[in-house]
């Protein structure tokens, strides 16, 4: 291997970047930061301005004088001239990584590129790393040139400030960071606040303007592709405000206060008496529940009657402390009464909270038909709320609630996140107010047959949008 390169070349050739993307490979500052929305071409431009920065390395010398290891195939950890880093936050998703390098680097700058060692050799004695953030005590490099942190906002905070800052600094490596927001997080205020102030939130006197500090914030409605724009807008238009204002709109600033805030009482809910009509016309096509078991807490057993074209009325409810789960012969028990409440609905299955499999397996051995399901709180948050959001297809929400049940309102209503968190603690929900709102949770996320109905109106399930624009 020789330590002299041909670098004449064009290692971006073919590539068309929009107007954003020109500006982040035009920066010379030694840390670039982009904030983007979803599929706004962001790891796209990461990988081009990740090896730019490297060809701008090899260009300078840096890394020379260096004396080459006697032979680089059969040593397990030569020591290279120049070393970087491509990191993720788990090696399944360093795959993206990977991908968008390999359509970068032209093919006469590799010497060996390794995916059992997850690395690359550069003629020139030049090595590309990728990495894995989720034990940030693994990434313990000695003199980094520089790093590429992709989707960093889903990385621990000690990622940067325990290692890899330290790992920068006895080169003065530089960094390349692409992420969409999680929320006020560490990198919001320990890697955002070092630069300028952008749309993404925020207010103006917490930036630091550090010059060696660089912000780039574009939405996914910057990238002008058309299907994927048709994407975005079926996101907007399906989705709610606060996912789009983050997702698309790649802002920090939401998550707070009331969890479905879309909920309004003037359209979500209906009176009792037309719950029961639909019931009797045959309108709804199914009919479920969702369990979340209680004793000292209230525990809540919901009724969710299911319409073709992929609507939920909640039409009743039990919500009760200091309910055994079976007494044999007694009416007042949950046993008993759910299956009251199966007979009036003709209920077909009830999806429980996992936590007490003696319950449900107490529930099937009295002929309740009764299935364990996931909790999955912030993606199951996010399928909820898609339903309270006003469709422009037809006018309608996706849900309504009967307007009797009156401790699943107040929850609806009261069911908050906390004041003055952020990043990861600011979509966790405070663990009051939400008997109701974890059985609704349950029945919506677990339902393949609720999946089905919003397939067949959708031709996807709603939440799942943004996966299609991801």
């Amino acid at each position: 291997m020789s330590l002299v390169l041909d670098l004449d070349l064009d290692p971006f050739e073919g590539w068309t970047p929009h107007p954003k993307q020109v500006e982040v490979m035009e920066s010379d500052a030694r840390n670039v930061v982009m904030n983007c929305g979803r599929r706004g071409g962001k790891t796209n431009v990461g990988a081009r301005k990740f090896f730019d920065n490297i060809l701008a390395d090899i260009e300078a010398d840096k890394g020379l004088p260096y004396k080459p290891p006697r032979n680089l195939k059969v040593m397990k950890k030569p020591k290279p001239r120049l070393e970087y880093w491509c990191v993720s936050p788990t090696y399944s998703m360093s795959e993206i990584q990977q991908e968008e390098l390999a359509a970068v680097i032209p093919e006469e700058m590799i010497e060996n590129w390794d995916l059992s060692k997850n690395r690359v050799w550069l003629k020139g004695y030049i090595l590309i790393q990728f990495k894995s953030a989720d034990r940030p005590k693994t990434l313990v490099g000695k003199g980094l040139s520089g790093v590429w942190l992709d989707e960093a906002s889903k990385m621990k905070a000690d990622t940067w400030s325990g290692y890899l800052s330290y790992a920068l600094a006895d080169k003065g490596g530089w960094s390349v960071w692409t992420t969409t927001p999680e929320g006020m997080n560490w990198f919001y205020h320990e890697i955002v606040l070092n630069g300028q102030h952008t749309l993404a939130g925020g207010h103006l006197e917490e930036y630091r303007n550090d010059p060696e500090w660089r912000n780039f914030y574009w939405t996914s409605k910057d990238n002008p592709l058309p299907e994927l724009q048709r994407n975005i807008q079926r996101m907007i238009e399906t989705m709610p405000k606060r996912y789009v204002d983050r997702e698309i709109f790649a802002r920090f600033d939401v998550f707070f206060g009331q969890v479905y805030e879309e909920f309004d009482r003037s359209i979500h809910v209906v009176p009792q008496s037309l719950c029961r009509q639909k019931f009797e016309n045959g309108d709804f096509v199914l009919v479920e529940a969702g369990k979340d078991w209680g004793f000292t807490n209230p525990g809540v057993t919901l009724v969710g009657a299911m319409t073709a074209n992929g609507e939920l009325w909640i039409v009743d409810a039990i919500y009760k402390r200091q309910m055994e789960i079976l007494i044999p012969g007694d009416p007042n028990c949950w046993v008993a009464q759910d299956k009251e409440l199966m007979k009036k609905w003709k209920i077909r299955l009830f999806w429980c909270d996992e936590e007490d499999p003696s319950n449900i397996k107490t529930y099937q051995t009295n002929g309740l038909p009764a299935k364990a399901a996931k909790k999955h709180l912030k993606p199951g948050i996010r399928a909820v709320a898609s339903l309270f959001t006003v469709k422009t297809d037809n006018g309608r929400p996706n849900i309504f609630i009967s307007d009797h049940l009156k401790d699943v309102i107040q929850e609806l209503t009261n069911y908050r996140y906390p004041e003055g968190a952020s990043g990861e603690k600011a979509e966790i929900p405070l663990k009051e107010n939400d008997h109701s709102m974890d059985a609704l949770r349950y029945l919506v996320w677990n339902s393949k047959t609720f999946h089905q109905l919003l397939i067949a109106r959708f031709k996807v399930i709603p939440w799942k949008v943004a996966d299609d624009a991801a």
